[in-house]
């Protein structure tokens, strides 16, 4: 209906990603503020199960529909399945995470329903009625305001973590929708492979500059649900300083982050990027190491609960918004905190 909210549940191999419980609980919070009601769409496997989680964010009701096909083709189903209902419910937003699973969705459904869409959200809120975005401009360095004008569904893509798990309680009335039959052609899905865990901890080869790559160990958690992260920066000097960068991310049961500088040097692979063009994380903890924090790399990693930075700079950015910072050579620093966990953890 008019005011209705969605969010678009993320299911792989029958389990929810966390930012279908992000999107659930904004999702929630929206339809309160416009008194209208809050729904979540989950597609795949295990639905009941998940229907229960997304209800617990406080949406009044789930639109489940079970079904493997969705976990062997990719995109094409799920953008059938949500695009009828859609059509057949009208609401006025559907909150769609900026993951690889959910731009692809949320393109096939603009293209087919000739919706609106916004992408890269990181703030929204209900101010004077309307639903409005705040998205980065000037490659981060600003933020514009954004709404949707006229009738229609409109489509949000959100940044991973951009909104926060809130366990409010309830119970979803659970609306059970047929899968669509497997489509006569498309891609389907042969097998998955980690974007970090496609090697061994160590040495990848050499960069074009012939500097050595070196590649964190697949131990530590997904970047973007970490709890701990520790990130390099072009402060390390090259792509060696993740040595002692992933030493102390093991010692913390941490994953390892990379400032754009790092990545666009070849020191580290793209997926340890955080940051306006990267990953945005929300740990509990991010220790960033030799970054100089500049406003694109903030956007990823600003906030987090508790910063702490080390930079032999002491004019550098990132010292006006971190927690605790340390002006010191990370080369010093770094290893003997390392060695300070290991004692602590020995110890305990």
């Amino acid at each position: 209906m008019a005011n209705d909210i969605w969010a678009l549940a993320e299911l792989t191999d029958g389990r929810l990603a966390g930012i279908s419980l992000q999107l659930a609980s904004k999702a929630a919070e929206l339809a309160r503020d416009l008194g209208g009601q809050s729904a979540a769409v989950a597609l795949g496997t295990n639905t009941q199960a998940a229907a229960g989680e997304l209800g617990s964010c406080g949406v009044s009701a789930v639109y489940a529909s079970e079904g493997a096909v969705y976990d062997q083709y990719l995109g094409q189903p799920q953008s059938e399945a949500l695009a009828g209902l859609i059509q057949k419910h009208q609401p006025r937003l559907v909150l769609i995470g900026g993951t690889n699973y959910g731009r692809d969705i949320a393109g096939r459904l603009a293209a087919r329903l000739g919706a609106g869409l916004v992408y890269h959200v990181g703030e929204v809120a209900v101010e004077g009625g309307q639903v409005v975005m705040s998205v980065p401009a000037f490659g981060g360095a600003q933020a514009v305001k954004e709404a949707f004008t006229g009738a229609g569904t409109g489509l949000l893509l959100a940044r991973p973590n951009a909104f926060a798990t809130q366990r409010v309680g309830g119970t979803p009335a659970i609306t059970q929708e047929p899968a669509p039959a497997a489509p006569g052609t498309g891609a389907r899905l042969t097998g998955t492979a980690g974007a970090e865990g496609a090697a061994e901890a160590g040495h990848l080869g050499k960069a074009p500059n012939g500097d050595d790559i070196w590649l964190p160990a697949a131990t530590q958690s997904k970047l973007e649900e970490a709890q701990i992260v520790v990130s390099g920066g072009r402060g390390l000097g090259g792509p060696q300083g993740f040595a002692q960068i992933e030493a102390l991310a093991s010692a913390l049961g941490a994953s390892v982050g990379a400032s754009r500088a790092a990545v666009d040097a070849g020191w580290i692979p793209y997926a340890h990027q955080v940051g306006q063009t990267g990953k945005t994380v929300k740990p509990t903890v991010y220790i960033a190491c030799g970054i100089s924090g500049a406003v694109q790399h903030k956007a990823g990693m600003g906030t987090a609960g508790l910063i702490i930075a080390v930079n032999k700079d002491k004019d550098a950015p990132i010292f006006s918004f971190c927690d605790l910072g340390v002006v010191a050579d990370l080369n010093v620093v770094i290893p003997r905190l390392t060695e300070l966990v290991k004692q602590r953890k020995a110890g305990a």
